[in-house]
């Protein structure tokens, strides 16, 4: 098996191909490896208790309400057992900020930014859930934007 980096500017988006003369299930079980890896889910607790992994690509945002920590999905919304700042840690900084205390949004599901007079933006989400970014986090949320 070779394993090879290709450095080019082109390339906006890492990407990873796995290339075979047939699909087998060396290639099968090297994908699902690869997939497991990059995708590593969060298990969160489903309203009917029972504990489901759910992935960064699908979360809108995580939040902090009541003292207990919530993952929001098109599935809908989650409680972690783990602490906010945990999250953010193994969440991909290029992906996911944080635009107050209490949440951590993620960047490519963000669908507009409405400026308001008092210096705060409202954020609004792809599934058109609406948060506010907190004054301190405003210059972080637009250097953020502009580098997507």
């Amino acid at each position: 098996m070779n394993i090879k980096a290709i450095i080019n500017e082109k390339y906006i988006e890492k990407e990873l191909h796995v290339c075979s003369n047939k699909m087998d299930s060396e290639v099968t079980d090297m994908i699902a490896s690869i997939d497991r890896l990059i995708n590593n889910g969060f298990p969160v607790k489903a309203a009917n208790g029972d504990t489901v992994p759910v992935y960064p690509r699908d979360i809108f945002s995580v939040y902090a309400e009541s003292q207990k920590v919530y993952i929001r999905t098109a599935d809908g919304t989650f409680e972690s057992s783990r602490k906010l700042y945990e999250l953010e840690d193994d969440l991909d900084e290029a992906q996911f900020i944080r635009i107050s205390r209490a949440e951590i949004v993620n960047i490519k599901k963000i669908k507009r930014l409405d400026l308001g007079i008092s210096g705060t933006i409202k954020v609004i989400m792809s599934d058109g859930s609406e948060s506010y970014t907190s004054r301190r986090n405003v210059t972080k949320l637009k250097k953020a934007l502009s580098m997507k």
